[in-house]
């Protein structure tokens, strides 16, 4: 049965590493739903979390495929009752003065962040798990939803270990 992981990749920060672990997943023809990047506590290291879609089988195939890639130093697949994660969410809300208050008051309640306040926008930061983001946008959708930018998942290990 198929499920949706998280995977941890840290490489060493090379020109077109991103290029390279993507092509290897288009190769095989596994799917990736999220990736974010960024820099990592390691001068010189990339840490990538991937959500994929897939059963064990696959899920040991990718990992031994990328531990092939150049430069790839670690790769981890995150386990659901160990893990942290959150996502990242801007979403612009229409908005007038009879409503604007009940928006923001349902963004405290979120604890979402109001950014920008324009005379029929709003513009909230939200963080959270996926479950929390999906709940405030069905909540705004009966307002109108302008736009929403979201990140890919962040996760991490519970604890001292990686």
């Amino acid at each position: 049965m198929y499920k949706t992981y998280e995977m941890l990749i840290i490489t060493k920060n090379t020109n077109g590493i991103a290029a390279r672990i993507l092509s290897m997943f288009n190769r095989r023809g596994y799917f990736i739903e999220k990736m974010t990047s960024g820099g990592t506590n390691i001068p010189g290291h990339t840490r990538f979390t991937l959500t994929v879609k897939g059963d064990e089988e696959i899920l040991d195939q990718i990992q031994k495929q990328v531990y092939k890639i150049v430069d790839v130093v670690k790769v981890k697949i995150f386990l659901e009752e160990e893990t942290i994660r959150r996502e990242l969410m801007l979403i612009k809300v229409k908005s007038n003065n009879e409503n604007r208050a009940q928006i923001i008051q349902i963004a405290e309640i979120y604890r979402g962040n109001v950014l920008d306040v324009g005379p029929n926008s709003l513009v909230i930061e939200l963080t959270g798990d996926s479950l929390k983001l999906k709940g405030f946008i069905e909540m705004m959708e009966s307002f109108g939803v302008l736009e929403i930018a979201k990140t890919g998942i962040v996760a991490m290990s519970r604890g001292d270990r990686m």
